[in-house]
């Protein structure tokens, strides 16, 4: 009797996050599926970015917390701004849990103001938790001669891009369009491993893109005190450099607020991982479980800790929680942004 009813209850405790694991029935089915499995991480980025390193780093973690305990490997699936691997995991990834994702923070946004080449539906997919909460900034090269969103309005700035849908070219193309800077977004990037190289090679002058990402990634630059951050765009202050003026506060027109603030919020996303729309809502909610396990490994916190990787969590309700803001922004805004981006 009891485990009948269990089993009756497993698709409700699942989709609240609640660790199937402590049940013996449901979690044996959940590592009957992964034991012998591998489950791969496709990474919306090329290598060498901010999304692999946090990927590699929490890959033993969930395989010590996941039933069955499989191993995790990673494919980096850059292109389109993150929407090549945002399609990828809604139509072509096996939808039975062997497959999640780490996306672009920008990726839900993308998919309400624009129609082409877009086949996903953010609110479909399943978070799983993130493993911090990231904020952007434009950093750029000391060389440029651009110290402020002031000097922005009267210099060009060369900025990487990684595409049209990533923050990378929307941060900086709706900043123009508020604050009157010149910023001009390069594209052709494949990644923000490659917009680093482009920075060290001096190809572009610098990026819209996660601060925190720069300190352990490209510490000469801090160190050498080779680059700027003029602004940022997130709705708090970046912890290590509190004074740097934010682009929120600088926006004084009512929509134009609201367009920002929605850009800002969406930090909650960045380095957090989910699963395709049709993966089973046992094996979610143990990847859920797993995740959430692995986030407060101490192995874990030490690994990234050594690497000085900020560790703000995020839980998969956090996660869904932004994104149904962003479904659910009124279309003022989003027309705003249609209208500034040229979207179709």
């Amino acid at each position: 009797m009891t485990s009948t009813l269990l089993r009756a209850a497993a698709p409700a405790l699942a989709a609240a996050g609640i660790a199937l694991a402590a049940t013996p029935s449901l979690a044996d089915a959940v590592a009957d599926f992964y034991g012998g499995k591998t489950v791969t991480i496709v990474v919306a980025a090329g290598p060498g970015g901010g999304h692999s390193v946090y990927s590699q780093l929490i890959a033993p973690a969930v395989q010590k917390h996941l039933p069955g305990n499989p191993k995790l490997i990673i494919q980096n699936m850059g292109g389109a701004g993150g929407t090549k691997a945002a399609n990828y995991l809604a139509t072509a990834a096996a939808q039975d849990g062997s497959y999640i994702g780490i996306l672009l923070s920008d990726t839900p946004l993308s998919a309400r103001i624009r129609a082409t080449g877009i086949k996903y539906d953010p609110s479909k997919f399943q978070y799983l938790g993130g493993a911090d909460i990231t904020r952007s900034a434009f950093v750029v090269l000391k060389s440029a001669g651009v110290n402020t969103i002031e000097d922005a309005k009267k210099k060009e700035v060369l900025v990487g891009s990684t595409g049209k849908s990533s923050q990378t070219f929307v941060v900086p193309t709706i900043v123009n369009a508020v604050l009157g800077t010149k910023f001009k977004p390069v594209l052709g990037y494949r990644g923000m491993g490659d917009i680093y190289l482009a920075v060290d090679r001096k190809e572009v002058q610098g990026f819209a893109n996660v601060w925190s990402a720069v300190t352990y990634l490209r510490e000469n630059w801090v160190k050498d005190d080779l680059v700027t951050v003029i602004a940022t765009i997130s709705p708090d202050p970046l912890p290590d450099l509190p004074k740097v003026p934010k682009i929120t506060d600088m926006v004084k027109d009512p929509l134009d607020r609201k367009l920002i603030e929605l850009i800002a919020g969406n930090g909650v996303l960045g380095r957090g991982w989910l699963a395709p729309p049709g993966a089973p809502k046992d094996r979610v909610g143990a990847l859920r479980t797993a995740f959430a396990a692995a986030f407060r490994d101490p192995e874990a916190n030490a690994a990234a800790g050594a690497r000085k990787l900020p560790w703000e969590t995020a839980s998969w309700q956090d996660m869904q929680a932004q994104v149904d803001t962003i479904m659910k922004t009124d279309r003022a805004v989003i027309d705003r942004m249609k209208s500034i981006l040229g979207a179709k």
